[in-house]
């Protein structure tokens, strides 16, 4: 359909050259037949000129787009390049073998200032394992019989006492540019013989074992010994940190934590908690207590396994939560479904206000389990600034050399 303007062209250039036909007839410069054949002809002239104009004007625009559009494929093919050699960098050449330590084994525990913070951190988590391993309270549940499809509570144990536990990376890429802005950190053991265990295999027997915490808390802290290495050579890199709120509400453990933090919080920009949704409804007095003392700090917090999207968003905002993190196909279905979101009525928001809508609170959407590149044209629509997913790189290992290099920075730091 011809744009409004065009039709004010088209009309003007008529009238003109109704006006030159009429006086050129009342003018008797020749016959109204020949009046209006000059009319005619003006007409067409004026449209061939203004056509002539707006193809010249089109072609201008066409020309910077392109131009705008090859500078913007250069900087993306530059970002990921940058992404993939940090990757690189931070992921091994070959498969670790099968007794291979972390970098926070290569230190001797027993050797270390007791003044210092992190060393404690370190000796209690070793404490508490060898409180197990001596017939502790999670001794009973260690002999029960595991679910199939996962491990013995023993093999966890063990893992934490070898250390083999390792950290992998993900990217998260800002849309459209796709430049990394963000990993997200998450948690494997390696068994006696080698074999990789996810978190689906290894949680339950942590948690029937009481042994969750210091899964999470060994995870804190290589997030803040990888931060501290990643921000050395971007500071706009940051990390999200998988957190269990049994952890933030540890009295015994949290104090110890907290000013580890303290003493690194020039890391807080750069260092994101990240829980699952359910956990932060219901986490306790003490957990949302502990929560805000690290928001003091400067630290914020990430929501993700997010499927409900009638979130109380000043609520997030009051807790320092700044990022809500669901799939891609959720995020979709919601944005254009009929279903409440933040309290407003089903419909009532347009599917392309509703990243806005979170971010005037300081929320930022995140799509994660990104597979494929109509998922990131259906995110586009949407105007979310944050996708995760294989389409943009697969969780990828942290060579154990390079967390022992990182730990030793910490512990120059501190």
């Amino acid at each position: 359909m011809p744009k409004a303007g065009d039709i004010l062209v088209v009309l003007t250039y008529a009238m003109v050259a109704v006006v030159a036909a009429l006086v050129f007839d009342r003018l008797g410069l020749m016959n109204t037949q020949m009046a209006w054949l000059m009319g005619a002809l003006v007409f067409l002239i004026a449209g061939q000129v203004h056509a002539a104009a707006s193809r010249a004007q089109e072609k201008s625009i066409f020309q910077d787009e392109l131009h705008q559009l090859k500078a913007a494929n250069l900087s993306m093919l530059e970002e990921l390049e940058s992404a993939q050699a940090r990757l690189d960098t931070l992921s091994p050449l070959s498969s670790a073998p099968a007794g291979a330590s972390t970098g926070l084994a290569s230190a001797d525990h027993s050797e270390r200032e007791p003044a210092r913070t992190d060393d404690r951190l370190v000796a209690e988590l070793l404490a508490r394992l060898e409180q197990a391993g001596a017939g502790g309270p999670s001794s009973t549940a260690a002999s029960s019989t595991p679910a199939a499809g996962h491990v013995d509570a023993s093999v966890v144990r063990d893992a934490l006492d070898a250390n083999r536990v390792d950290l992998y990376l993900q990217p998260v890429v800002g849309l459209p540019q796709r430049r990394t802005y963000f990993y997200e950190g998450y948690t494997r053991i390696r068994d006696a013989d080698g074999r990789v265990l996810t978190p689906a295999e290894f949680l339950a027997a942590a948690e029937e074992a009481n042994l969750i915490t210091d899964v999470d808390n060994l995870l804190l802290l290589r997030c803040v010994q990888i931060v501290r290495r990643l921000t050395k050579q971007d500071r706009r890199i940051g990390v999200f940190c998988n957190v269990s709120i049994r952890s933030l509400a540890d009295d015994e453990f949290f104090p110890a934590f907290l000013d580890f933090l303290r003493r690194n919080s020039d890391l807080a920009g750069a260092l994101i908690f990240e829980m699952p949704r359910a956990a932060f409804d219901q986490r306790s007095a003490t957990a949302a207590r502990n929560m805000a003392r690290l928001a003091d700090f400067g630290f914020r917090f990430s929501l993700d396994q997010v499927s409900d999207f009638n979130l109380d968003l000043a609520e997030l905002q009051r807790a320092g939560v700044r990022f809500v993190k669901a799939s891609g196909q959720r995020l979709i279905e919601a944005a254009r479904g009929q279903e409440p979101i933040a309290g407003r009525e089903p419909g009532a928001l347009a599917p392309e206000d509703m990243a806005g809508l979170f971010a005037r609170y300081g929320v930022d959407l995140v799509a994660e389990k990104i597979e494929n590149e109509a998922t990131v044209v259906e995110v586009l629509d949407l105007d979310i600034a944050y996708a995760q997913g294989h389409l943009f790189g697969a969780p990828r290992p942290v060579r154990d050399d390079v967390l022992d290099a990182a730990d030793k920075e910490v512990r120059r730091t501190g």
